[in-house]
């Protein structure tokens, strides 16, 4: 005969108990994953515009006119500016100067490398203060800026050829994951010679 009280089995609650461990923990790591695709989805989107961006600066970089960008600053015409700031020091066209790390120039500068080798962005990728240039630097409105563009324009000592330019651009993205860190989400460089 069996003794009912040493039986061995599973009671309905314990398999309801049971289930529910299961439930909470499977939706635990849903979410863990579908918050790791949407945070990865999100940085690649932030790092395509950032390339954009760093691209769109390069561009303008080189197509300045060599010749008068590289003359003194007060001689440089005004298209020699491609910061959008026109208040006194920020036209630096192509000459040799900048900084692109290590950290984010979050502010406009109003001394150091950075003046005359900064931009800012709003999150549509147009560059800050707007359709119109800007006297100074007070006009950007820190909350409206969405990605800082820092330049370095380093001259390259040619060995017998034409004067060489390397023109490094960084993109920090204030939304970006490592946006904490400091550091650019993107980096281009390109070399620019003397056409003549």
């Amino acid at each position: 005969m069996r003794n009912p009280g040493k039986e061995s089995g599973v009671t309905l609650i314990e398999t309801l108990i049971a289930v529910l461990i299961a439930v909470v923990g499977l939706f635990s790591i849903g979410g863990l994953i579908f918050q790791g695709t949407v945070t990865n989805k999100n940085q690649g989107t932030e790092v395509t515009r950032a390339t954009i961006y760093a691209q769109d600066k390069i561009e303008k970089l080189l197509s300045l006119d060599f010749n008068s960008c590289t003359q003194s600053a007060s001689l440089q015409p005004a298209s020699c500016n491609t910061t959008n700031i026109n208040a006194t020091g920020w036209t630096q066209g192509l000459l040799a100067g900048g900084a692109i790390g290590p950290s984010i120039q979050a502010t406009c500068p109003t001394s150091g490398p950075s003046v005359g080798y900064v931009d800012f962005l709003d999150s549509n990728g147009i560059q800050l203060p707007g359709a119109t240039a800007a006297t100074s630097c007070s006009q950007i409105v820190p909350s409206a800026v969405s990605y800082v563009r820092m330049w370095q324009i380093t001259d390259v000592s040619p060995t017998g050829g034409p004067a060489l330019k390397q023109i490094s651009v960084a993109v920090y993205s204030q939304s970006a994951v490592n946006s904490g860190s400091g550091k650019p989400i993107v980096v281009l460089t390109s070399l620019l010679s003397n056409p003549n």
